[in-house]
């Protein structure tokens, strides 16, 4: 059974919502934890230079201005210089180690994500757009490899400058420090509430930006559609909308996060101004030295700086966690189709023999059956038809021999073997198709050709090219089989695509064919060349054609009728005319003027 669309939850906010996408990230982060362990040592060092500094610049105030000692001064200035210079240095490894870790974590992630995808089967992809799966394969992924590269390195080394100026002022002047941590809560409660706006809009953003690429992509794909019915200017409208409402959403955001940074700056200088007040009132009245206030005014700088710096983390964190959702979304859905944990191995040579027991399928419980009950058993090598009116399931019956849905009830079977029994790569290794619009991959000749049957020799790809009617097209290209045939092969005719096609599945050898009536839109000539291809390709192989021509059925052993998702009828072109109705209104209305005009 096909299974239904996995229903997406917006996000909600929280802190463990927030932090959870980061755990989910544990296991891709745990390759590399050698160099995260020195990111973890390097960070403190670096940091602590950073927090030694007004130390030294109230030694430099109170010993060296004020006793007037020159060389004292000389020898801070030369240690500041070399504690920079370290700092320097540490800064450059420990920022080299986490983006090195930051590319190689996203790099799995995107790679988890393909793989995951392209274990789902084709049902899946009915309920999705490609554009939006492409879209949370690229930025969404690129949100979370900046909190890893950028947030999390930031999050260490701030939270440890705040924890040490706050440690160091309250040692420093405990009253002072009071002052400072007035504006605090203030600060945290801006955070919470505009880190949740933040998070809410980001979402928003990443879904419309999805959208846009998804509806892009499908304008790309069916360009010729969309200028032979002039729909330019509508899609180039519709895209502008969806563009202009990711924008307004993003200035929405944009707002929020600025709200977000002024009030916590905003803090931060009232925490300065309420020190500057306080501290000058000290130093007045002698119970504080001039190098005292500057080192503590220097901390107090640094805790608003790094409250600042949390609050921006928190908001690119609100940012990621909304993506992340999405991401682990689609890493959590199941296949609907997988391989069974113990396989039951197919006889090995294929015989090629298939069976359908009372074969019941429907794309969902709450939706009609499509299939009733279908018996039948096609004999090695015999090729069968299978005819009717569009939607009686044709395509469905064929679709369920090499597991792209799986049956509600009933048994299909290879060779006497329940095909859900079987590892997947080694029914469908089986199983050769050639659809009816074949689709080619971006490149080579040879790349689409030996696509699969990669150890295919150059002889064996000669024959294939040869016995497919491909050879005289290929040879005349100007780089042959290193000739590039663009996306989906939009550089070759109809008859050239469906001939590459048929040589590709000659070069897989499969034991049981599925035609999805490979010559149906083809001119005559093509149809001829196409055709004498099929021949050869479907000697000795078990073959089910979705039939569409005349040609097609009188060539077939036998021929199947359905209707209303059962088969009503089976047996040879005229026998069929004479006992099926359904037969023989089928030929008269599809296939009786094909006879006329020949």
């Amino acid at each position: 059974m096909d299974e239904a669309p996995v229903q997406e939850e917006p996000p909600k906010p929280g802190a463990k919502k927030t932090f959870g996408f980061v755990r989910r990230l544990g296991p891709l982060v745990r390759h590399y934890r050698t160099a995260l362990y020195a990111v973890a040592v390097l960070i403190p060092i670096s940091t602590t230079v950073g927090l030694a500094f007004p130390l030294v610049v109230r030694e430099l105030l109170d010993a060296a201005f004020l006793a007037g000692d020159g060389a004292l001064l000389n020898r801070v200035a030369l240690a500041l210089i070399g504690l920079f210079a370290f700092q320097a240095v540490v800064n450059f490894a420990q920022s080299y180690l986490t983006a090195s870790v930051s590319e190689r974590v996203v790099a799995d992630l995107r790679k988890d994500v393909f793989r995951h995808l392209i274990t789902h089967p084709p049902g899946f992809y009915a309920t999705r757009r490609v554009g939006e799966l492409t879209s949370r394969l690229a930025s969404d992924i690129g949100l979370i490899q900046g909190v890893i590269r950028f947030g999390i390195p930031e999050l260490m080394r701030q939270t440890i400058f705040l924890v040490g100026a706050l440690v160091l002022v309250t040692l420093t002047h405990p009253r002072l420090t009071l002052v400072t941590l007035v504006s605090v809560p203030f600060a945290i409660v801006v955070g919470w509430f505009f880190g949740r706006r933040v998070r809410r809009l980001s979402t928003g953003i990443q879904d419309r930006l999805a959208d846009a690429v998804a509806r892009a992509e499908q304008v790309f794909t069916q360009i010729r559609t969309v200028q032979s019915y002039t729909r330019e200017d509508w899609e180039r409208e519709r895209f502008d909308r969806e563009i202009d409402q990711t924008r307004d959403r993003g200035l929405e955001r944009a707002v929020a996060r600025a709200a977000l940074t002024g009030a916590i700056t905003f803090a931060g200088s009232a925490a300065i101004v309420a020190v500057v007040w306080e501290g000058g009132r000290l130093v007045l009245q002698n119970e504080l030295s001039p190098g005292t206030l500057v080192a503590f005014l220097l901390y107090v700088v640094t805790i608003a700086a790094a409250v600042t710096s949390l609050a921006g983390f928190w908001a690119n964190l609100q940012e990621a966690a909304g993506a992340a959702a999405k991401i682990f979304g689609i890493l959590d859905a199941v296949p609907a189709i997988q391989s069974p944990r113990q396989p039951v191995p197919l006889p090995s040579p294929t015989i090629g023999s298939v069976q359908y027991d009372d074969v019941w399928f429907r794309y969902g419980r709450d939706q009609p059956w499509v299939l009733e009950g279908i018996d039948v058993r096609v004999e090695p090598g015999e090729a069968v038809a299978l005819v009717g009116s569009s939607g009686v399931g044709k395509s469905t019956t064929v679709s369920l021999l090499p597991r792209f849905h799986d049956v509600e009830r009933g048994c299909v079977s290879l060779d006497g073997v329940d095909v859900r029994t079987v590892r997947l790569d080694e029914l469908r290794r089986r199983i050769g198709l050639v659809p009816q619009e074949p689709m080619l991959f971006a490149g080579t000749v040879r790349e689409n050709l030996v696509y699969g049957n990669p150890e295919a020799t150059e002889a064996d790809i000669e024959e294939a090219v040869r016995s497919a009617h491909a050879h005289e097209f290929i040879s005349r290209f100007p780089d042959g089989f290193e000739q590039k045939i663009g996306e989906r092969g939009v550089t070759l005719s109809a008859g050239q695509r469906q001939r590459m096609a048929i040589a590709r599945v000659m070069l897989k050898r499969p034991s049981v064919l599925i035609l999805d009536e490979a010559s149906a839109a083809l001119d005559s000539e093509s149809e001829t060349l196409v055709q004498d291809a099929l021949e050869h390709l479907m000697q000795g192989r078990t073959t089910l054609v979705i039939a569409h021509r005349l040609s097609t059925i009188l060539r077939a052993d036998r021929i199947l009728v359905l209707s209303d998702g059962a088969i009503v009828a089976s047996g040879s072109h005229e026998d069929l005319l004479e006992t099926s109705d359904a037969y023989s209104r089928l030929y008269r209305r599809q296939f009786e003027e094909v006879v006329g005009r020949a």
